[in-house]
């Protein structure tokens, strides 16, 4: 059956199912549009509230899925549409992925897929009430806080790198093969990333 573009398959037996999203990739172009010095903290501030915006609007459409859900029990087919949307929601917004699936998992009473990467759960399941309330009192940002940023440092992690090599070059093992000459283009490179830096 395909409901919404999102491909759903029932078992035999008609008591689990598993909802298949077909992605296509799109390509797109990027445009940048530059910002005059004046205008860069306005815009700050701009892309700040979309972001919480677009949170709010997520946790506001899966409430919705879980309302429209729960207002239809015994309705045939109610858990499986529930579900594709909760599929569909989740791979919407690449960067709320993970802190909505961790929702997903808490608050609903699904299962993860790891092979198709998709929730699924009984096709006669049920949502109550009080599951319901408790998925709506907690948004998933809240469920699941975005981790501490983790940049990366490129003349740090070749300065790791090549402190390994050197490391490996003084105590070599059985079948090590240490390129001495490398290690001064690695450090070539990690003065240039130093110097760029500075």
């Amino acid at each position: 059956m395909v409901w919404g573009g999102v491909h759903l398959r029932a078992s035999r037996s008609g008591a689990s199912f598993i909802a298949l999203l077909w992605k296509d990739k799109i390509m797109t172009q990027i445009v940048t549009k530059m910002f005059k010095d004046a205008e860069i903290d306005a815009q700050i501030v701009k892309v700040n509230g979309a972001a919480m915006s677009l949170q709010q609007k997520i946790h506001n459409v899966a409430v919705s899925i879980l309302k429209v859900w729960h207002d239809e029990k015994g309705v045939e087919g109610a858990a499986l549409k529930a579900v594709a949307r909760i599929n569909a929601l989740q791979d919407a917004s690449p960067y709320h992925t993970r802190a909505f699936s961790v929702w997903v998992g808490m608050m609903l009473p699904l299962e993860w897929a790891a092979e198709n990467k998709v929730w699924f759960g009984d096709v006669n399941g049920v949502l109550t009430g009080k599951m319901f309330i408790a998925a709506r009192d907690l948004p998933f940002w809240k469920a699941s806080p975005p981790p501490q940023a983790q940049p990366f440092i490129m003349a740090d992690e070749l300065q790791r790198i090549l402190d390994k090599a050197v490391k490996r070059a003084e105590d070599p093992k059985d079948g090590d093969v240490v390129d001495v000459a490398a290690f001064k283009h690695l450090r070539d490179a990690i003065k240039v990333f130093n110097a760029v830096v500075e």
